[in-house]
C-alpha cells in the first residue's frame, strides 16, 4: 500500500480496502466535494441511476417550462446539463442551494447560462405561490425532505 506523507493510503490504491479507519479518515479529509464530487474516490464508490434518466426526463420538461426552479441544486451540474441538452429554456430559470462551496461552484456554472441561483434552499423559500411552473429536486428525499 502507498502511503501520503501523511500516513494515509493514497486515493487510488486498491489496498486502501483495508486500510484502517482512521487512515481512511485521512485520505478523504483533504478532498474537494465541492458540487458533490465524489471522483478521487475512483472505482471504492458506485452510484445506481435510474434506469430512466433522470437528466433526459429534466431536460423534457424544462422544454416545456415557461419558469423552472431547481431546489437543493448541489454544484448545479444535473441542472445544467438537463438545461444544455433542452432544444427551448424556460424564460425564468432559478436554483437554490446553501452549501456555500456549492453556491458558488453553481453560480460559476449556471449564471452564464441565465439562471439565478439564490442559497436558502429550506422551506420557506421566498417565492410567491405559483411563481414557477416547474419545481425541482433530485435531493430532497435525501434530505428528509416531506410534503405537508
Amino acid at each position: 500500500m502507498s502511503l501520503s506523507q501523511h500516513g494515509a493510503p493514497q486515493p487510488n490504491d486498491p489496498d486502501a480496502v483495508s486500510a484502517s479507519f482512521e487512515d481512511l479518515l485521512a485520505l478523504g479529509a483533504p478532498a474537494d466535494v465541492t458540487g458533490w464530487g465524489f471522483s478521487w474516490l475512483g472505482d471504492r464508490a458506485t452510484e445506481e441511476h435510474p434506469p430512466w434518466g433522470y437528466v433526459r426526463r429534466l431536460s423534457e420538461r424544462l422544454a416545456g417550462a415557461s419558469s423552472a426552479l431547481d431546489v437543493q441544486t448541489g454544484g448545479g451540474e444535473v441542472y445544467c446539463e438537463a438545461l444544455e441538452r433542452g432544444v427551448t429554456r424556460p424564460e425564468v430559470a432559478v436554483a437554490t442551494e446553501a452549501w456555500p462551496p456549492n453556491v458558488a461552484t453553481a453560480t460559476r456554472l449556471l449564471h452564464p447560462r441565465g439562471v439565478v441561483v439564490a442559497d436558502p434552499d429550506e422551506p420557506p423559500l421566498p417565492f410567491a405561490d405559483d411563481a414557477f411552473d416547474l419545481v425541482t429536486s433530485r435531493r430532497l428525499a435525501e434530505h428528509g425532505a416531506h410534503a405537508d
